[in-house]
């Protein structure tokens, strides 16, 4: 494999690159940074169109000794050390980095499964939260994650960075909260609320029979819209200060109780 030398910050490349590392830049480019190895590998599993691989000279010389690496299949730069800290988000970055085409989720065909498991995040803010919550939806093997009108861009590097590459695994789908909830209604689908304002306890209820799960806002919770057609629901908080655990963590607790009932059922 031989990759293009990159010395010098005002390459156009690489100007470019470092506008991927914001929001604006990724939509205007149709382009986002994947980094880590095993986050590109997984990308290139699930058929992310890889435009090209970028290479600190410690990982490209590994690549250089790995001859039959599936890294070596696409066109490639080679950083200095300098440039490619700047690119990456990492506090100790593997050397690896891809550049892939974004994928347009508000286009994906739905197809629900009635007695599958859904999780639906409204509005949500922190990149880490949403990566954390792909990373637990992969986990538990959840049919589908539903972006009603997110705050945060899934193809943020933190959040596929946090989500150690789930992002590309875990089916995402992304619409208005109205035309989810027109959809889980015309499926019969059951629909559960996190909110620490539910009287019932998250263990208490049946999913062993799937639905959909929505996680709200980090700051402001659910809209009203979940509260009035969903089955309110709550974690137990036994301390003295909190009220409510963090979202990606609330999330996780109910996907895997669910996940357990799911397990019990078929052994009885």
């Amino acid at each position: 494999m031989h990759a293009t030398v990159i010395g010098s910050s005002s390459n156009p490349h690489y100007q470019q690159w470092l506008r991927l590392l914001r929001s604006h830049g990724r939509k205007k480019s149709g382009c986002f940074l994947i980094e880590g190895k095993r986050e590109i590998s997984r990308a290139i599993e699930a058929k992310v169109s890889i435009e090209c691989l970028i290479f600190h000279p410690t990982a490209y010389q590994t690549i250089q000794e790995e001859s039959t690496s599936i890294l070596s299949h696409f066109p490639s730069y080679l950083l200095s050390d300098r440039l490619f800290q700047k690119l990456s988000v990492r506090e100790h970055p593997d050397g690896f980095l891809g550049i892939a085409k974004r994928i347009d989720f508000s286009y994906h065909p739905l197809r629900w499964n009635p007695r599958g498991l859904y999780l639906l995040v409204e509005q949500l803010e922190k990149p880490g939260n949403l990566g954390a919550l792909l990373r637990s939806a992969e986990a538990t093997q959840v049919e589908a994650l539903l972006l009603a009108d997110p705050h945060v861009d899934p193809f943020n590097p933190n959040v596929i960075r946090t989500s150690q590459g789930a992002v590309f695994q875990v089916p995402i789908y992304q619409n208005t909260p109205a035309f989810f909830l027109q959809q889980i209604q015309a499926h019969s689908l059951s629909l559960w609320a996190t909110t620490p304002h539910a009287t019932q306890v998250y263990w208490d209820c049946d999913f062993t029979h799937g639905g959909v799960l929505c996680i709200g806002n980090e700051a402001h919770g659910l809209s009203p819209l979940w509260l009035t057609h969903a089955t309110p629901i709550q974690i137990p908080m036994y301390g003295k200060s909190a009220d409510s655990l963090n979202a990606a963590i609330a999330g996780s607790l109910c996907l895997y109780e669910a996940r357990r009932q799911k397990a019990l059922n078929r052994k009885t």
